[in-house]
């Protein structure tokens, strides 16, 4: 017995991700109950509910606002113990939930007051929570609030009445309105994957260009190679004066012996990006991962370059498993493998971004310890509270760097990383966009020009569905299968997403196509079911389309109800004393190549004919039967049924062989076989 060893440190060397000690002391704590820490491993962020005591009469800052409140002094001091018990332990993220359903509840609470003033009535103001009445309920009701802002605010509530020894609030919750997500359809879902490889190929093409300039004794053959080269000579002197892989602007001007970068006539995104990639690029390489891991973006944003989470296949070189963690599901880990030669695989993005931002990781490391021992003197010289919190959030956003995998050099020359907080910070049209909507805004400024019907929104999100009715497709609805490639737990789960995202959307667009075509048809005064069922199937009927189903309907149908385009001239070989006024006797449609017009309502006659030659076989002499052209009809038959569903022409053939067992149907031909006349 073997005990296999893992290597515990795959990648580390390119990451660079060793996060830097001593370990901090706990945050400052505040006196004021309304201002306490979430205590997350790795988010600790400080929640300040003096806003909710005070009240918000003007927009703060440059954030979103939804209009002012008043404040509430007793009533949030009532409920700050509770709701510091239920962000124990939450993100920032998270936690700003709750802040945000007070928020809330805050301007529902003076609404209600000012709409009883209103009408003359008497109403006292809401400072305790046993003052709260069905009546707040009802108007969160009429307003349309969401449930998750109802739930985090009776949740806060109910755990104070609980320790007033108060009874609690048994209010009916809001019912969520279902969500409409409309999938592009799937040629589409093609079009956009194709599109997000042909850029992530587009940035290893500019990758590799910048290596090879980079490289020792490069020598320039075009104007962009001797431009590229002259950034180079600039930068990796700055790198090298300052050891620093991302200097500053004013670094860059010294090395190069000018004042500014403006007069040396360098381009500083130029020269930044030949190391290292810009936000654009870290976008392209997180969508495309996205797309074919199936994970959702917060377990893609959430992967930690300090934690082994991409390695080598232990029992074959050429694979790699990538693990994520779901922090929605406890924790539960996520698990993609593939092939390491895969260029637009998650784990060779992966593993190509973190050996590309190795050097700004480092950096990155290097400036967390002077953040570090910054704030640990601040707090040596008893610096203020609230410059201890500054100071500590740094510390924090540089932590975060350090985790992310995402790293990018920002335009203005920092190091930045995709997060889920700053995700429409690209440029379209002189407006804050997401990479999806420029991906979308190219895509369709193509098919527009092409007269195609343009792709509607698809968020980042999305990708999980997209991946999962992949899934579904290409196993023909195995839900074991998307089961395993979702990282479900149970099986059950897999059917309500498969029910819920799939099917019912399925569902919902073929009746919405079917209604669309139908109305077509009729307002064109016919109802023809043929038409109809190739619209909801392929699309558009073209006219030569049409003009063809016409003329097949025109044509004579045989005994095995097949259609012939020329039944008063037979071949020669079929029916050779025939003549211009004799129609075809034989009716041996499946050895008529030239005029036989198979057609969807063929099927029963040809299995009809199928089981007649399987009767006229098993009574013919071996002999006589390969002597005549009954093989040759046997075989055109069974090609022809490979054209109808296999379940189908499985029912008919039972059904004639049993016709023709019972004597119910007539075999043509077998009368001579059984009285020994030669067959042909």
């Amino acid at each position: 017995m073997s005990i296999r060893k893992i290597v515990k440190d795959h990648l580390k060397e390119h990451a660079g991700v060793v996060l830097a000690s001593p370990e901090l002391p706990p945050p400052p704590d505040h006196e004021d109950p309304l201002k306490f820490w979430t205590l997350h491993e790795t988010d600790n962020a400080l929640i300040d509910l003096t806003v909710f005591a005070e009240g918000e009469l003007e927009p703060p800052g440059n954030q979103r606002w939804a209009g002012p409140f008043s404040g509430r002094p007793a009533l949030i001091r009532q409920l700050a113990p509770a709701i510091q018990a239920t962000c124990k332990g939450l993100t920032k993220g998270s936690a700003r939930g709750y802040t945000n359903s007070l928020r809330m509840w805050w301007r529902l609470l003076d609404a209600v007051e000012k709409d009883a003033a209103d009408v003359g009535k008497s109403m006292d103001r809401v400072e305790d929570a046993r003052s709260l009445t069905r009546m707040h309920c009802d108007y969160a009701h009429r307003r349309g609030m969401r449930l998750d802002v109802f739930c985090c605010f009776t949740k806060i509530v109910n755990a104070t009445l609980t320790a007033l020894r108060a009874p609690v609030l048994y209010w009916p919750r809001p019912e969520n309105p279902e969500p409409i997500r409309h999938l592009p359809p799937e040629d589409q879902v093609k079009l956009i994957r194709i599109a997000l490889k042909q850029d992530w190929e587009a940035v290893r093409r500019r990758w590799s260009q910048t290596d090879r300039v980079r490289a020792p004794g490069f020598e320039p053959k075009t104007k962009e190679d001797v431009n590229l080269v002259k950034h180079w000579k600039v930068l990796s002197k700055a790198q090298c004066a300052t050891d620093m892989a991302l200097p500053s602007r004013d670094q860059i001007a010294t090395a190069s012996g000018y004042k500014s970068t403006e007069a040396a006539r360098l381009n500083l995104t130029t020269l930044r990006t030949l190391t290292f990639a810009d936000r654009m690029e870290a976008d392209i390489a997180f969508h495309l991962c996205l797309a074919n891991t199936g994970w959702n973006p917060a377990v893609l944003y959430s992967l930690d370059a300090s934690e082994e989470f991409l390695r080598t296949h232990p029992k074959n070189p050429n694979q790699y498993q990538l693990i994520g963690n779901k922090a929605r599901a406890g924790g539960t880990e996520q698990f993609v493998s593939g092939l390491w030669k895969s260029t637009s695989g998650p784990g060779y993005i992966i593993k190509a971004w973190l050996e590309r931002t190795a050097s700004l990781r480092k950096q990155l490391v290097t400036n967390l310890e002077e953040q570090r021992a910054h704030y640990l003197n601040l707090i040596q010289q008893g610096a203020s509270l609230d410059d201890q919190v500054t100071e500590l959030a740094k510390v924090q956003r540089l932590e975060e760097g350090c985790r992310c995998v995402w790293l990018y050099v920002e335009t203005g020359g920092d190091i930045g990383w995709l997060n889920q907080r700053t995700t429409n910070v690209l440029n379209l049209n002189g407006k804050r966009s997401t990479y999806l909507e420029i991906l979308l805004d190219r895509l369709n400024r193509e098919r527009i020009a092409r007269g195609e019907p343009t792709i509607p929104s698809v968020t980042a999100s999305d990708f999980r569905d997209i991946f999962a009715l992949y899934v579904w497709r290409i196993s023909s609805g195995n839900i074991l299968a998307v089961k395993r490639a979702l990282n479900h737990a149970r099986l059950d789960t897999s059917v309500r997403y498969t029910s819920n995202n799939i099917l019912n959307s399925e569902r919902d667009e073929e009746v919405r196509t079917f209604l669309d075509h139908l109305f077509a048809e009729l307002g064109q005064g016919r109802i023809d079911i043929t038409i109809l069922a190739h619209l909801q199937r392929y699309g558009k009927v073209t006219d030569e389309m049409e003009q063809r189903l016409t003329d097949y309907r025109a044509l004579e149908r045989s005994r095995v109800g097949v259609a012939c385009k020329d039944p008063f001239n037979p071949p020669k070989s079929m029916q050779p004393e025939s003549s211009i006024s004799r129609i075809c006797s034989r009716q041996r449609c499946l050895l008529c190549k030239e005029h036989a017009v198979i057609l969807p309502e063929s099927l029963p006659g040809i299995a009809m004919r199928m089981e007649e030659l399987e009767a006229i076989k098993g009574a013919t002499p071996a002999g006589d039967w390969f002597k005549s052209q009954f093989p040759d009809e046997f075989k055109n038959g069974q090609d022809v049924l490979r054209l109808f569903p296999a379940d189908a022409v499985r029912a008919e053939r039972l059904r004639w062989a049993q016709a023709i067992s019972d004597g119910s149907h007539h075999v043509p031909g077998l009368n001579l076989v059984s009285n020994e006349r030669g067959i042909t």
